[in-house]
């Protein structure tokens, strides 16, 4: 059965949501049997993302994003890093810029974070918090964002002063 591609998109946006049901909850409130479900989910998502009527480059440096965020508070450094090293890479083969660059920086931070590699992790968040980001709603987003753990021992690096 061959699925349309506007079925894919909204497969892809519903998958990307619940993903955010279980990725909302404090890292203590995350079971085993969560941290699989949410894994799928983002897994989904990029699946349906990459059949969907319309993606774009944003949807695969997003989806990879999405997929880096799971791995780390899953506490797997290594996939995190891959799936954050592929956002920046879509990121700067498309040319996206603002709100996709900074989470790009974002992701490998707290990639390398969970690796402990705090060196690399504080120069991907200065880089991170000196994107500009155009959109003043996004720019906080991403302000509030910074401040969601895990960030592991980075966020009592005297390194981690975020400048807006």
């Amino acid at each position: 059965m061959q699925i349309d591609a506007a079925l894919h998109h909204q497969a892809a946006v519903d998958a990307h949501n619940s993903t955010w049901e279980i990725l909302g909850k404090a890292l203590d409130e995350i079971s085993e049997g969560d941290a699989e479900e949410m894994t799928r989910r983002a897994y989904a998502a990029a699946y349906h993302w990459q059949r969907a009527e319309g993606s774009n480059p944003t949807n695969e440096a997003r989806a990879s994003w999405l997929l880096s965020r799971v791995w780390v508070v899953v506490g797997n450094g290594d996939l995190a890093l891959q799936h954050a090293n592929r956002c920046l890479a879509v990121c700067i083969s498309a040319e996206l810029t603002d709100f996709d660059l900074a989470y790009a920086h974002e992701s490998l931070s707290i990639a390398h974070a969970c690796l402990g590699n705090t060196k690399m992790a504080n120069e991907h968040l200065q880089i991170a918090s000196q994107v500009f980001i155009a959109d003043s709603n996004d720019q906080q987003l991403f302000e509030s964002d910074l401040n969601v753990e895990p960030w592991f021992d980075l966020k009592n690096e005297p390194q981690r002063e975020i400048h807006s």
